[in-house]
């Protein structure tokens, strides 16, 4: 209750329609109004140097406003520049979402978390084809037009001679989903060449082969959506998290780059979208076994679906973007263009404290 009393606060104070309104009405409103809003401050904050306490909660009030007009002006742009600047449509061939299911979605660890709630809410609009080592759960065998792969994204010849025979059965992909991904929770020292080798061949080398099978026909269909399942990880180098945390940036720069390179290097490139997705803290297999250590140390667990319904979204739309999950933590992101000093005092006493030992367990 507290933290979505906490929430609900903050989203007001950073909304600059609520800011802006209350402004202009304490400021050119009608006397009437203007009276009405400042009774109740009458005998607590504006009891004594009434004037004074007034103009300073004016001044706090333009600074909120100015700050959330900027947001929003920032967000503006930061879209429009995710879909080539244009405002209304993407170029190249539409996309047709729906029961003919026209369209493949092809998503890599979807027999659980993020992945087993998108194979389910993809299912309806597509036909889904999913590759996971890990078996695949009836439920989700048994929907219609959905197929299974068992297949290790860390052998890349298997990998590749597998996209051939999806190919041949089903098509060319038209959205690639990079889902798949471990964690080890440990330091450096802690772990070992082959794990470090292990994560980044899951984590990131794999999104490298499955875009060089998918991108091609994507690029002959004249549409296509590659999305990327980072973390909020990837703004942080998180004691503990490290090699977790350099995979995860890595991806988000592939995620970016290959946006670059159909902008510039590819014919019917503009026709690609582009997302990159940064779940904090969820509920999926990636921290089984640590949930109770993580609630202990103030950790919000989201939903997995929160996450899913976010990504089935933004495909449908047809849109690039970036998702950040949940969207509060967005102001978070910056945190990698602190000055080093300031990153010591947010996070080095905060890391200590909260994640010594790590958290997410392979």
């Amino acid at each position: 209750m507290a933290s979505t009393i906490s929430s609900t606060l903050s989203r007001t104070v950073h909304e600059p329609l609520f800011t802006g309104a209350l402004l202009y009405l304490l400021t050119r409103g009608p006397v009437h109004i203007r009276q009405r809003l400042l009774g109740p401050f009458q005998t607590t904050l504006l009891a004594k140097n009434s004037a004074v306490r007034l103009a300073a909660f004016v001044t706090v009030l333009k600074i909120l406003t100015s700050v959330g007009v900027v947001r929003r002006v920032n967000d503006a742009l930061n879209s429009l520049a995710w879909n080539q600047w244009r405002l209304f449509g993407r170029p190249g061939a539409q996309f047709k979402f729906g029961p003919e299911k026209e369209e493949m979605i092809v998503i890599t660890g979807g027999s659980s978390g993020f992945g087993y709630e998108m194979v389910k809410a993809f299912a309806e609009y597509a036909r889904v084809v999913v590759l996971d080592v890990a078996d695949f759960p009836e439920e989700l065998a048994s929907l219609r037009d959905v197929h299974f792969y068992k297949c290790d994204v860390t052998d890349t010849p298997a990998v590749e001679e597998l996209c051939k025979e999806i190919r041949r059965d089903h098509g060319e992909a038209t959205v690639l989903v990079n889902n798949a991904g471990i964690g080890t929770g440990k330091t450096v020292l802690e772990t070992s060449n082959a794990q470090c080798e292990k994560l980044f061949k899951v984590n990131l080398t794999s999104h490298f082969v499955l875009i060089r099978e998918f991108l091609p026909g994507m690029l002959r269909q004249k549409k296509g959506h590659i999305v990327t399942i980072a973390s909020m990880a990837s703004f942080v180098a998180a004691p503990g998290l490290l090699d977790y945390c350099c995979s995860k940036i890595g991806a988000l720069y592939l995620s970016e780059g290959i946006r670059a390179e159909c902008m510039t290097h590819y014919t019917n490139g503009r026709s690609i979208c582009t997302t990159s997705v940064h779940p904090s803290w969820h509920q999926t297999g990636i921290i089984k076994g640590v949930e109770a250590q993580l609630t202990k140390r103030g950790v919000i667990l989201g939903a997995a679906k929160d996450v899913s319904d976010m990504v089935v979204k933004q495909v449908l739309s047809g849109k690039s973007g970036q998702l950040i999950v949940p969207q509060s933590d967005g102001r978070k992101t910056g945190v990698r263009f602190l000055p080093m000093w300031a990153q010591d005092i947010l996070y080095g006493h905060l890391w200590q404290r909260k994640h010594k030992g790590g958290f997410v367990k392979e």
